[in-house]
């Protein structure tokens, strides 16, 4: 009996431990969702600096950024009001100062907390037990150290938990760059004057970066490529203005279901491209099929005051590590001539290559 009783005792905690873990990992979730779908570099910084203590039941956290043409501090500098953590939102000039906290793996680091090492990192708190800090790495640049610290000193101790620190820091470091390049477009021309969304010269440039990760890391990198049916009947029964309503529409209306690290274009005329990182051919189908019949099911208002209906077809190729597809140029190729059978075989469909499945 007394077996049975410990194996009970036993079996009662695993259960305890596993409900644990399950609530953490949902919590974790939620805030990665959340992290991915911030809309600015302003709302990221909230949700790093002000959701993450709150969430993860930390005493403080800072971010120290790489900025040494001063552009973050200009792009946080363009928004009025007050911001809870603005001083808590640290930039430095140089990248050896933020390497000095890392060996040179560049791995998250989980130590007791040290007044005379940590004061720049932690500057309104120094009676912490314990701290991490994570390298915020991107394209092999170390671009920042995200901090975190607990007046629990056993809170982080070396080599536990590294590995999904490791993982936050990834998403981290991809977020804060993308509201980044967001961001900056705006500075830079890079947009569509018409739509709003990015142009064919943003979308070159990240199509290479978004095909050299995906080659780096062995990642599927999808392609969506959009056409709009009968355009110029749109022209031609009611007016180039008309047409033009509805192309502001339609990308409203593309870019309210993408992922903040997904890149949506406007490639030219009625075409558009979206870039789907980390995503399979399954997944990139169900987006498009959400897409088209999205825009399948909308009223499009025109100035004259009347609605029509649009459609559009799609055309999805992946570039997977076992696919036939290696270059950008191939991939934007496949996704055309998908939305190209799209087209032949009767219009508002979405068509995929035989390399998009994988």
């Amino acid at each position: 009996m007394q077996n049975i009783a410990t194996l009970q005792t036993r079996l009662d905690e695993l259960l305890r431990i596993a409900k644990s873990n399950e609530r953490k990992q949902d919590n974790f979730q939620q805030y990665e969702l959340a992290l991915l779908n911030s809309g600015s570099l302003h709302e990221l910084f909230s949700i790093i600096l002000d959701q993450h203590k709150e969430r993860f039941q930390l005493t403080e956290v800072t971010l120290l950024l790489y900025d040494p043409e001063y552009e973050l501090r200009r792009l946080v500098e363009t928004k009025t009001g007050k911001h809870s953590w603005r001083n808590r939102l640290l930039f430095t000039e140089t990248a050896q100062f933020i390497s000095q906290y890392f060996s040179p793996q560049q791995k998250p680091r989980l130590v007791t907390f040290s007044s005379h090492q940590h004061t720049f990192l932690f500057p309104d708190h120094d009676q912490l037990g314990s701290v991490a800090l994570l390298p915020l790495i991107r394209q092999n640049q170390l671009i920042g150290s995200l901090n975190l610290g607990s007046r629990n000193p056993s809170r982080f101790q070396s080599n536990i938990g590294t590995q999904f620190l490791s993982h936050l820091a990834a998403v981290v470091s991809a977020c804060i760059e993308n509201a980044r390049l967001h961001e900056h477009i705006k500075l830079v021309g890079l947009r569509d004057p018409l739509t709003g969304i990015n142009n064919r010269r943003f979308f070159d440039q990240r199509l290479q970066e978004e095909v050299s990760r995906a080659k780096r890391f062995h990642t599927p990198l999808s392609c969506l490529f959009i056409d709009l049916d009968h355009f110029k009947r749109v022209n031609d029964n009611y007016g180039h203005q008309a047409g033009d309503a509805v192309l502001k529409q339609v990308s409203e209306l593309l870019n309210d279901r993408l992922r903040n690290t997904d890149v949506l274009a406007r490639y030219g005329g009625e075409e558009f491209v979206i870039l789907l990182s980390h995503t399979h051919s399954k997944d990139a189908a169900e987006i498009g099929e959400q897409i088209r019949e999205r825009v399948d099911a909308a009223e499009f208002t025109i100035p004259s005051g009347k609605t029509i209906h649009v459609t559009l077809s799609i055309g999805l190729a992946t570039m997977t590590k076992e696919g036939n597809i290696h270059d950008e140029n191939a991939l934007v190729a496949a996704a055309d001539q998908a939305v190209y059978a799209a087209k032949l075989s009767g219009r508002n469909k979405l068509m995929q290559t035989p390399d998009a499945t994988d």
